[in-house]
Formats: C-alpha cells, sequence, structure tokens
C-alpha cells in the first residue's frame, strides 16, 4: 500500500471512495473534506497536475476580508483547513470594517505565499487517508443507463502520468476542481500562451468529456498584477500599512495552539509580522494606457470574456472612472523567502513595455524591476444551474464541481464549495444522504444558493450584501452556528485536530453561557452589564473589564473572540429575534420541495419568462424557484397550485398501474 502524501507509481487499477481532481483550494478542502468525513486510510486520492503545485496562491496572497473572512470563519467552524494554514502563515493580520457592527466585520490576513503551499501540503500529507496522484485527468469513467432518459453514473477518472501512461482510477464519487486550467489561455499584449497560470500547462482533454457528458460550458476571464524586486523599491518613502496590533486568527485552534503531522501552531501570531506600502498611479501611466486600448487584450477583442467587476483591470478603471487622476496601490511583499512584491490595484494584461510605464510612474517605484509581467487568463467552466446546491451535477450521479469551475472568483468561495463537495462526495459514497446549509444558516449557503438560482455573467464574489440574514451570519459566531452540524456530521472523529475543535468548542459554549449569565447580574454603574451593552459608547473591551475576572474565575482562561461574541449577540439581540421570526415564517415556502419530474414546458398557463427560468435552473424548493430571475409572487402562487395538480395526476396514473 501507499504512503499517504507520496507520489507514487501507478498501479494498473486502485480503488478509491473518492476522487478529488485538482490540488488548488478547492481541491485540497474537498480531499480534506472527505477524509475527515470518511476516516479510512488511503481513501481519497488527490490527483493533481504537479503536486510540488499543491495550494499555491496563484494570485493575491491574502486570505479573508469582507464577507471572504466570513466564508474562512464557516470553513474553520465545520472542521476545514484554510483558517489553520492561514493562522499558521500569516504575515499581516486586519479586522477590517471595524468602524462598522460586527455583522460586517471582515478578518483578513496577508499569508507568506511559499509557507502557505508548504503547509497545506504538510497537512495533506499528515493525513493517512489521502494519496496524492501526479497527473492529467483525460476523462472521466461513466456508466450509462436508460430508464426514460440516460442517466450517467461516475465510476472514476482516467489519468495519464507524467511518464505518458494512462491508468485508470475508480471511484463512486468524483469531485472535479479545475480551477482556471480548463482550456485555459493566458494574454499578455497580443501573446497568448496556454495554461492556467503562469509556467504550468492548460488541462484540455476534460473540457471534451464534459461536453460529451452533456454539460453547458461557458468562458471567463481572470487577472493578476505584475510582481515586483522589493529591493528596487524606495520603501521607506511611502506611507506605512501596519497590521491589528492584536490580530484576530481564523480558526478557534490557534490562539490555543495545535499540531498535525510536522506542522504546529504553538503560538499566535506564528512568524513574524510584516508592513505594506501604499503607493498609487498618476496621469502619466494613465495616458500611456489610453495611447496603448488597441494593444490591451480586454479591449482589442483578444479577449471576449467577462472578468471579474469588483477587481478590474487597470485598463478597464482607467476607462471606466475617466476623470480619476490616480488610483491607489498596495505594495505586498508575497514571502519572507523572496523580494517578491504583490502590487495590488493594478492587475493588468497590457504589454511588458506599457507594465513598465505603470510601475514606474507610481511613487517610491521609479526604479521598480518587475519580476514578472501581469497577465490574464481566459479559462472554461461549467454553468452552475447544472449543479445541485450539494454541488453535485444534476446529470452525472455521483459527480461533483467546485470552485472556479463553477464560475466563482477568489480563493474563499473556491475553498467553501470544496468542503460543501468533499462532505457530500463522501457521503455519496457512504450512501449516507446529503449535506447543504441554506441561506440562513451560512454565508456557505448563501454561496450554494446563489450559483444555483442565478447564470453568473460574471466570477461571482462573495459580499455581505448578498446573505439578507447577515447580522446573525456573523464572522464571530461561526463555531456557534456550524460546528455542532460539523460534529452531527462526524468530521471531527478521525484527527487529533477534531478531537482539539470538540474540547474547544465545549469550552467555548461553558464561556458563552457563563457570560451571559454574569451579564445579567453584574452591576457596572446604576446597570445592568446586559443594559450598558446597549449604550453605543459600551465597547467590547468595556465589556471584558465588567465580567471578565468573574468569567476568568468561573471557566479558566478565556479566548478574546468570546467577549466578541457576548457583547454582538447582545447588541444585536432585538434585530436577531425578528430575522428568526422571519426565518421561522419562509421556512415553510423555503424548503417546500418541488419534483424532479416536473415538466415546466407543459404548464401553459405560466409566463413563458416564468417557465424558460425553472425549465433552466430546475430548483429543487419553491424557495430557489422564488430567487430565480424572471419568476414573480405570482408565478409562484400559479407554480403551487400547478404542482399540487401534476402530484395528483400522478397518483392516479399511478394507482391505475397498479390496477
Amino acid at each position: 500500500m501507499y504512503s499517504a502524501g507520496v507520489v507514487y507509481s501507478y498501479p494498473v487499477k486502485h480503488e478509491y471512495q473518492v476522487i478529488v481532481v485538482g490540488g488548488g483550494h478547492a481541491g485540497v478542502e474537498a480531499a480534506w473534506a472527505a477524509a475527515n468525513r470518511l476516516g479510512t486510510p488511503h481513501s481519497v486520492a488527490l490527483v493533481s497536475l504537479d503536486s510540488s503545485k499543491i495550494g499555491v496562491m496563484s494570485c493575491n496572497p491574502a486570505i479573508g476580508g469582507l464577507a471572504k473572512g466570513q466564508l474562512v470563519r464557516e470553513i474553520d467552524a465545520m472542521g476545514g483547513l484554510m483558517g489553520l494554514v492561514a493562522d499558521a502563515t500569516g504575515i499581516q493580520f486586519k479586522l477590517l470594517n471595524t468602524s462598522k457592527g460586527a455583522a460586517v466585520h471582515g478578518p483578513r490576513c496577508q499569508a507568506d505565499n511559499l509557507a502557505y503551499a508548504r503547509t497545506v501540503q504538510a497537512f495533506i500529507n499528515a493525513r493517512p487517508e489521502i494519496d496524492i496522484v501526479e497527473g492529467g485527468v483525460e476523462r472521466l469513467l461513466t456508466d450509462e443507463t436508460t430508464n426514460g432518459g440516460t442517466v450517467h453514473t461516475v465510476q472514476g477518472v482516467v489519468v495519464t502520468t507524467p511518464q505518458g501512461e494512462q491508468v485508470e482510477l475508480c471511484a463512486p464519487a468524483v469531485v472535479l476542481t479545475t480551477g482556471t486550467f480548463m482550456r485555459a489561455i493566458m494574454h499578455r499584449g497580443t501573446s497568448t500562451t496556454p495554461g492556467g497560470r503562469q509556467g504550468e500547462e492548460a488541462a484540455n482533454p476534460i473540457s471534451a468529456a464534459l461536453i460529451a457528458l452533456g454539460l453547458e460550458l461557458g468562458r471567463l476571464k481572470t487577472g493578476t498584477p505584475p510582481r515586483i524586486d522589493r529591493k528596487t523599491i524606495n520603501w521607506d518613502s511611502l506611507p506605512i500599512q501596519d497590521g491589528d496590533e492584536s490580530p484576530t486568527p481564523f480558526s478557534e485552534l490557534s490562539r490555543a495552539g495545535w499540531k498535525i503531522g510536522e506542522v504546529e501552531c504553538n503560538q499566535f501570531p506564528l512568524i513574524e509580522q510584516i508592513s505594506c506600502r501604499q503607493t498609487y498611479t498618476g496621469p502619466g501611466s494613465h495616458d500611456a494606457i489610453r495611447a496603448n486600448l488597441d494593444r490591451a487584450p480586454m479591449f482589442s477583442g483578444q479577449i471576449s470574456s467577462a472578468g471579474p467587476r469588483y477587481c478590474p483591470s487597470i485598463e478597464d478603471k482607467v476607462v471606466r472612472f475617466a476623470e480619476r487622476e490616480q488610483h491607489g496601490v498596495y505594495l505586498e511583499p508575497e514571502s519572507h523567502e523572496t523580494d517578491w512584491v504583490y502590487c495590488n490595484g493594478i492587475a493588468t494584461s497590457l504589454p511588458e513595455d506599457v507594465q513598465d510605464i505603470i510601475v514606474r510612474s507610481m511613487p517610491g517605484c521609479e526604479h521598480a524591476k518587475i519580476l514578472m509581467y501581469g497577465y490574464a487568463v481566459e479559462y472554461d467552466m461549467v454553468r452552475p444551474h447544472q449543479i445541485y446546491v450539494t454541488t453535485q451535477t444534476r446529470s452525472v450521479n455521483g459527480f461533483f464541481l467546485a470552485g472556479q469551475i463553477n464560475g466563482t472568483s477568489g480563493y474563499e468561495e473556491a475553498a467553501a464549495q470544496g468542503l460543501v463537495a468533499g462532505i457530500n462526495a463522501a457521503m455519496y459514497s457512504q450512501s449516507a444522504g446529503e449535506f447543504s446549509l441554506d441561506r440562513s444558516q451560512g454565508y456557505i449557503g448563501v454561496l450554494m444558493d446563489d450559483l444555483v438560482t442565478k447564470t453568473p455573467r460574471e466570477p461571482y464574489r462573495m459580499f455581505t450584501s448578498r446573505a439578507e440574514y447577515r447580522l446573525l451570519l456573523r464572522s464571530d459566531n461561526a463555531p456557534d452556528r456550524l460546528t455542532p452540524i460539523a460534529i452531527d456530521l462526524g468530521l471531527l472523529d478521525h484527527h487529533d485536530l477534531g478531537s482539539q475543535r470538540k474540547a474547544g468548542f465545549a469550552r467555548r459554549t461553558r464561556a458563552i453561557e457563563s457570560g451571559r449569565s454574569l451579564m445579567e447580574s453584574t452591576i457596572d454603574g446604576q446597570k445592568k452589564v446586559c443594559d450598558r451593552v446597549l449604550e453605543p459608547d459600551y465597547s467590547v473591551h468595556d465589556l471584558q473589564n465588567a465580567v471578565g475576572p468573574a468569567l476568568t474565575q468561573a471557566v479558566g482562561d478565556v479566548d478574546p473572540g468570546i467577549y466578541q461574541t457576548l457583547h454582538a449577540h447582545r447588541r444585536y439581540e432585538p434585530y436577531v429575534k425578528r430575522q428568526v421570526i422571519e426565518i421561522r415564517r419562509h421556512n415553510e415556502m423555503e424548503h417546500k420541495p418541488i419534483p424532479e419530474w416536473i415538466e415546466y414546458e407543459s404548464m401553459d398557463s405560466l409566463r413563458n419568462e416564468a417557465r424558460g427560468a425553472l425549465g433552466k435552473f430546475r430548483p429543487t424548493t419553491f424557495g430557489q424557484a422564488s430567487r430565480l430571475e424572471g419568476v414573480t409572487p405570482a408565478d409562484l402562487t400559479l407554480l403551487s397550485v400547478l404542482v399540487k395538480r401534476a402530484r395528483l395526476a400522478r397518483r392516479e396514473t399511478e394507482s391505475l398501474d397498479i390496477k
């Protein structure tokens, strides 16, 4: 048998319970979640074109941010690895949006990108459940059955090894996480190169395999800025951008410390913190950009697919915001081990000579040397109306999609989908039902619901504004919402970190219960602490001073994050009560199922627009149907009547067949 994490010589055939294709943020989270659920050695195969690239940060060396930080906290609460790795490799931590309420606070860290990839690989290597398989997937192995129509069931994948040999890996569940690599083309000026990331090949055969299975593909675009040599920047002349003096970790385990395999986090933050610098573009670079738009792939017609609207290229910013004389740029060191600096704010696919002008026009960068020029990537994706909220495809049983293949943008959105896909793939292989979160349970639920009810015209990015229940879905209370679900799913049963999470969650629960009791009984000034918290100027620090000594005496050492949760829970309590009532009122319709066999095209009384939307997205519940573009409340009322009639007609037909 093969050792965990070792890239090995291929057997002619090998059986797994779950195969994960792709070693990016979605893939590693899927493999980790499946291993957490299965707990059986060598039950998961993680297939990667290049095993040394597993966990690589392709673009921005950062994790979290507004709404994205909530996703990472939720991944951690469910037993995932992204928060742990970010805490172990973060070189600057910052809690964003602190001028606003706790519901929209966004934890973020800038990670050492080399240490991040190494740490992810060490995590995977520490799990005996996971085998790393190096090679490219040529096609899926499927079984076809016909019963009123062709149904595909996945059986495994065909992998081409680095030596050119083709081998079959078999499993009842396959998770595909190809990132930006399917039929990928990199653009820089008029030059195009096949590949999904600088220096790495595209994954071309898999697109044809998906089309052969009847899946509809789309095309999207993303991009990355130039990296410059820190030694050539007048670093000390630029305004400093420091992290928080008291950093906020992503993982509940990090302040107490944790260890898995060779990876240990015995303090937080673990490694030396850094500062960033700020600069900006100016009129000179904007003039150069305008003069070279005919050489810009996004404007010359060389690229026709849509990029992320909320992370535009510098050439797009200059055109869209023509009145602006400058655009801010953050200079972010990528690692303690290199002099590479990420230019956050000038993603571009302009030619190299224009990129030189842009960079050297920025204050402090007059003599900067570009180590890697920016570029854009066009790639195939699968339109996500073809998946369920479990990430399983509608047309192929046991086949799951996660990450940018579903039209999303960002490490955090990819990792969240990987978590859902890995859990469901493992459950599918065990015939153990399925897992999903609804919109009132987590940002992960919002993400998955948005994907299956809307066709992305651009890479999907999470925002707090997308979550209608964001007062409930704060970053501070993610463990309280989701760790009990992880425990019920058995995700914390098969490894030491799971045991640490269970014990930590029990301590957290005791501390919160005791803290709430103390807030009701402790007087601060002339009022109870629970009433003082409602005062606008009463801070988390004030709360800690008031009840901290008694709480420590009652339960022992208390994580500082407990006080944030106590403070936010009390301050939002009146609004949360209203949201809970609203959720209960909506739940009946939200979870009311729509049968798979419903034929919308025969429902002539429905408006054409509603019939078309329902037929395309095929919602599984009335809640999903209510969020489809083109479906009105009146359509839903009529649909409810038509579904009821269809059920009665089906029962009568089945009754006659039995007779």
